[in-house]
């Protein structure tokens, strides 16, 4: 005897596989949806990570102009300083520039010979003054022109006044370093 099966077989089959293939497709999607949150969460983790570090370099940066800041402000600091500095160098050589001059003079002129006035006008000096005779005369020039604090000594006027020889010299007064 034959047997039929009423059955369909190709239905339970197409069922089975339809199955399957549903199954696999849900469980493809549920994978890319898994894949696709780690690739989202990494993302997000490294956007993070950059977003930290651009506010930390901005910190470095703003720290970085303040200390910029207070360098310039030491430059200038020091720049006035020395500015200051130079300033009371010069008055310290001013001060004792008429000083060393005088020493110098009196150090400079013979025992015979004297100063009755002195005019100091810039760097240049007058002396009036009266010498027993002419070769102490000669002798205080001589003087005045090898010292390193006179230049371009000039006789202006001699002339006999009595016993005694009145005297003008003009030179230029030049401070050694």
């Amino acid at each position: 005897m034959v047997k039929i099966n009423l059955l369909p077989i190709k239905s339970e089959l197409r069922k089975k596989a339809l199955v399957e293939h549903v199954t696999l497709l849900a469980l493809c999607i549920i994978l890319v949806f898994i894949l696709s949150w780690f690739v989202q969460t990494s993302i997000n983790h490294q956007k993070e990570m950059l977003q930290q570090e651009v506010t930390a370099t901005k910190l470095e940066i703003k720290k970085l102009t303040a200390e910029a800041g207070e360098i310039e402000k030491f430059k200038q600091q020091k720049q006035e300083l020395e500015r200051k500095l130079d300033i009371i160098t010069e008055l310290n050589a001013k001060k004792t520039g008429p000083v060393e001059v005088l020493d110098q003079l009196s150090l400079l002129i013979p025992e015979k010979a004297w100063i009755t006035s002195l005019k100091n006008t810039g760097n240049t000096l007058v002396l009036d003054g009266a010498a027993v005779d002419n070769p102490t005369i000669a002798t205080f020039m001589k003087n005045l022109q090898t010292s390193p604090y006179f230049q371009e000594v000039d006789l202006e006027l001699t002339q006999q006044q009595g016993i005694n020889h009145k005297f003008t010299i003009k030179c230029k007064i030049k401070l050694p370093s």
